[in-house]
């Protein structure tokens, strides 16, 4: 259960008021749609997302997702953007773009807690969730990271990132770009 009212107790500010969609995908990335898994009639952007193992077939458990919502501007305008990162390439044991490490390589150049992250491909800006790749750590705390031994291919794509906070939380040098 995504449940819309819990989701804005727990993340107080950071869900518009009026959501006009949802996107649900499993912790690995993957999109609900592609689960084949049942869901409630009740899923949608007012009211969060709902996947119930008695809806299933032969009961087949339910994965566990995280939801996103798409807001109308202004709620989305008011996030200012880092410029993209690119630390690591795809070598070793994936591409690990994380927060403590762009701390170090690039100081003062983004913010010490971050509310938001993007991540996409590095030569055609495809968006992490939409690769279709596992992910292993997509947060704005931590950053991001794709580990090799998590794909079916055993590659991961050359990611970039960036990091975002409330344009009236922290003005500085640092954001650069306004907007969603």
């Amino acid at each position: 259960y995504e449940m819309l009212n819990l989701l804005r107790n727990a993340h107080p500010g950071k869900i518009c008021a009026n959501p006009v969609d949802i996107e649900a995908r499993t912790l690995s990335g993957i999109s609900a749609a592609d689960t084949e898994i049942s869901f409630s009639g009740r899923n949608g952007a007012t009211t969060g997302f709902i996947c119930r193992t008695k809806d299933q077939c032969k009961n087949k458990p339910c994965k566990d997702y995280r939801v996103r919502f798409s807001c109308h501007p202004p709620f989305c305008s008011s996030i200012c953007w880092t410029k993209w990162f690119d630390l690591d390439n795809p070598s070793g044991t994936g591409d690990w773009e994380l927060l403590i490490n762009l701390h170090a390589a690039f100081p003062g150049q983004i913010p010490n807690s971050p509310n938001y992250i993007q991540a996409v491909t590095t030569n055609n800006n495809v968006p992490a969730l939409s690769t279709g790749q596992v992910i292993h750590v997509f947060n704005p705390t931590f950053g991001f990271a794709c580990r090799k031994k998590d794909q079916p291919n055993g590659i991961c794509k050359d990611y970039k990132v960036r990091f975002g906070t409330k344009c009236s939380d922290q003005q500085s040098d640092f954001l650069i770009t306004k907007g969603n």
